[in-house]
């Protein structure tokens, strides 16, 4: 049962930033249409408000689906990626000492070894 709902946590994680994008598009231009036709109404004008207000809020939910993207990817950069984890061996790999160091340090040991033993 936990395979299941971890499974299903991904598709609803999904589903969920679907919608979110969905109602961030449409509302602001759904509110530049009513704001531009009330306008209009009032001002007794030809549209002149209902084709700005709907440009703004064209322009405002891009705006928010840029926002939200960034967001996002910052998210993701926080996750384990394959990337990111080639990019983690690559630096441990260079991190670590290399064969001829490993050897030499046990010479250099034992001779001190040996020579801390012959002063005795």
């Amino acid at each position: 049962m936990s395979g299941w709902k971890k499974s299903n946590k991904g598709i609803f994680e999904n589903l969920a930033l679907v919608s979110q994008v969905g109602i961030m598009m449409t509302v602001p231009i759904l509110g530049g249409v009513l704001i531009g036709a009330y306008l209009d109404r009032f001002a007794k004008t030809n549209g002149i408000f209902l084709i700005v207000f709907i440009l703004l809020g064209v322009g405002t939910s891009f705006r928010n689906l840029y926002m939200l993207s960034m967001q996002k990817s910052k998210q993701y950069e926080n996750k384990e990626t394959p990337a990111s984890y080639v990019q983690k061996y690559e630096k441990s790999i260079k991190k670590a000492p290399s064969i001829d160091t490993i050897e030499g340090d046990s010479k250099d040991e034992k001779s001190e070894k040996s020579e801390s033993s012959d002063k005795e």
